[in-house]
């Protein structure tokens, strides 16, 4: 199961409130296939999506193919310099 720290959700709903971005959007998580990573756009959730929520606002969704690929994986803050990390268990 993929997981959304409650600091990464925080950092989440920062960057959305920066980006001035409506209650009905959230951060979606998309392959970068350049990068072989991962990358975060503002977007609107689908229905099929599944929605992480911060303080009752939603932040983040990713598809059902995003879902499988993460699995297992933590959404967190490097510590280091506050960035968005991936990481495995």
């Amino acid at each position: 199961m993929f997981t959304v720290t409650k600091a990464a959700g925080a950092r989440l709903a920062l960057k959305l409130e920066k980006k001035e971005a409506g209650q009905d959007a959230a951060m979606r998580f998309v392959r970068d296939e350049e990068r072989a990573g991962w990358s975060v756009l503002v977007d609107k959730a689908c229905e099929t999506d599944i929605a992480f929520s911060h303080n009752g606002r939603k932040v983040l969704v990713v598809d059902e193919e995003a879902s499988h690929l993460l699995r297992n994986k933590i959404l967190d803050i490097k510590e280091a310099d506050g960035k968005l990390c991936l990481h495995g268990r």
